[in-house]
């Protein structure tokens, strides 16, 4: 699918409710899996060149999130290669300096504390965001939501096993990333916010929202 292609998300009568609200209220973006300069993961998402990738999804945040607004990264800004992982971490630092920023980051993240030497790696994200942690929790209508790269245990991309399990959070209300979705809901209490499943844009909290209070209702 080519997502470069998409301009907007197709919206239901209930999302178009809470789309209207967003200029508003919404002050807390999500996203997740940018692998910025991975050229596998931008060929998968329908472009030859990756820097066209990486420019269209930087003008996509770049468009979206307010001066003042703050941005939740659930991980895999690159292919975590040295050199890609500090190229990434470079155009964050430009092309979204000004806005607050936050990660929880992933499996292709040097800083993730599943590596060995995660600590080193700490101080230089932190020259980029404003915290680091493994997850967090939130609190959204009463209700404890939590943060992290990964889904629950034993999801994974199509035909592969599942991995990192042992790392994974078991939790009722969880927004996650990590499995490339082409749709928001992936399982009761689940979404991913990475950027697939919303046509390479940041996802604002609103909408996470309303599509994890759907997820408790629907077959999935």
């Amino acid at each position: 699918m080519y997502y470069k292609q998409l301009d907007s998300l197709v919206f239901t009568d209930g999302e178009s409710i809470a789309k209207a609200r967003l200029a508003s209220m919404t002050d807390m973006w999500f996203s997740s899996d940018l692998h910025l300069g991975h050229k596998f993961v931008a060929s998968m998402r329908g472009f030859d060149d990756p820097d066209e990738h990486d420019e269209v999804i930087l003008s996509n945040f770049e468009n979206t999130i307010g001066a003042d607004d703050v941005l939740w990264i659930l991980g895999d800004l690159s292919s975590g290669a040295h050199r890609a992982e500090e190229r990434a971490l470079s155009l964050m630092a430009e092309r979204l300096g000004g806005v607050v920023k936050h990660l929880v980051p992933g499996n292709h993240d040097s800083c993730h504390p599943m590596y060995r030497h995660a600590y080193k790696r700490q101080r230089r994200f932190l020259e980029v965001f404003d915290s680091v942690q493994a997850f967090q929790r939130m609190k959204w209508d009463d209700e404890d939501v939590y943060l992290s790269h990964f889904p629950r245990p034993g999801q994974d991309h199509p035909g592969m096993e599942s991995r990192f399990d042992d790392l994974r959070l078991r939790v009722p209300l969880l927004i996650h990333g990590h499995l490339h979705s082409q749709f928001p809901m992936t399982g009761p209490g689940q979404v991913d916010v990475g950027v697939e499943a919303w046509g390479l844009k940041p996802a604002p909290r609103e909408l996470v929202q309303l599509k994890l209070w759907e997820s408790l209702s629907e077959k999935i």
